[in-house]
């Protein structure tokens, strides 16, 4: 049996927000970071980390009140021939940036070896922990679709955070379905975003894809900090580095929306030919004009009704002419229909 405690809120203690980077990261707790590939989420925080370690001003201009700790783990970039060059590009004290790797090379598996972690933490005591990207470090594939399972391993990680006097931040990508509320474009559970105090998501200004933008999904902590805009440039060596432009008034939700596929030719048709059928039969000679009228070709028509099941009915006229008409047979049958509804046989499987 779970042991706990009661208490009346008047005996809590009352403790302030401790941050590392006022608004955006906070000590002692999750953060997390959404973006597609390709706008920049690694350099992003390799270029957080770079200011914090060398005790510099944070990308707001926000002043660091001493040289950080940073912990990385990085499942994805070589720590040799990528993090250092990127690193360096950006001014880190190399010494305060602290790469962490798992036997011949595989990433660490989360909940497993976080206890490992959290002893090694001890002597080596971060200010700021970066998983990169956090899917690569949980164990088993069905993990991260399981709310159940995420929040039981954030809140490990939490414990982690808290017991560090330290921010996590973690970077996830996006799923390929797009979400129109940010927050739920992330791949894997909505524990991830449930779970964390602060969301943050990169992507390209709309309006300028030259520039991106830093913005907030969540920030249940402060509510000041705004928007920030960045670019990625190329320094003298040819590394990319990370220019900040500045505050922006954008919202994450005006961002990263993928354009929806065009609708295809036979699906219009499908649409159309559904329309004009709602209200009974037509004649065929009718359906072909509109629809040539609203550019849809006869064949793709064809095939929309046959898609459909669509029915044909051949009428008869008094003045021994025949008309081509085209229903929809599970609409309701109209009573001025210039024919009755023809007569179905059931299925086979019916009549055994």
């Amino acid at each position: 049996m779970t042991e706990f405690a009661l208490a009346p809120l008047s005996q809590v203690p009352r403790e302030p927000i401790r941050w590392l980077w006022p608004g955006y990261l906070a000590r002692g707790k999750l953060a997390l970071l959404d973006g597609d590939p390709g706008v920049g989420k690694s350099l992003l925080t390799l270029d957080i980390a770079a200011r914090l370690s060398r005790g510099g001003p944070l990308p707001d201009g926000a002043p660091t009140e001493r040289p950080q700790t940073v912990l990385r783990l990085a499942a994805e970039d070589d720590a040799a021939d990528t993090t250092r060059p990127r690193a360096e590009a950006a001014g880190a004290d190399l010494d305060r940036l602290i790469v962490v790797t798992g036997s011949r090379g595989a990433p660490l598996q989360f909940p497993d070896d976080l206890p490992a972690l959290a002893e090694r933490t001890i002597q080596n005591v971060p200010d700021l922990i970066i998983l990169d990207p956090v899917m690569a470090f949980l164990a088993g594939n069905a993990i991260a679709n399981s709310e159940q399972c995420v929040r039981r391993v954030l809140a490990q990680l939490g414990k982690l955070a808290e017991s560090r006097d330290a921010a996590i931040l973690m970077i996830r990508h996006l799923r390929k379905a797009t979400a129109r509320k940010a927050q739920f474009r992330g791949m894997g559970s909505v524990g991830f975003i449930a779970s964390v105090r602060t969301g943050l998501f990169a992507a390209r200004d709309p309006s300028d894809p030259t520039q991106g933008i830093l913005a907030f999904t969540k920030a249940n902590l402060s509510s000041s900090a705004p928007s920030l805009g960045y670019r990625i440039r190329s320094n003298q060596a040819g590394e990319a580095v990370v220019e900040w432009t500045g505050p922006l008034n954008r919202d994450a939700d005006e961002l990263g929306l993928r354009p929806e596929a065009p609708l295809r030719m036979r699906d219009k048709a499908s649409g159309w030919l559904q329309q004009q059928l709602a209200g009974g039969p037509v004649r065929a000679l009718d359906l072909y004009a509109a629809a040539a009228q609203a550019g849809i070709p006869d064949r793709t028509l064809e095939r929309a009704k046959s898609e459909l099941e669509f029915c044909s009915h051949r009428l008869s006229k008094k003045d021994g002419t025949k008309e081509w008409y085209w229903y929809d047979p599970a609409v309701p049958w109209p009573k001025n229909s210039p024919f009755k509804k023809p007569f179905e046989l059931p299925p086979l499987e019916d009549l055994m």
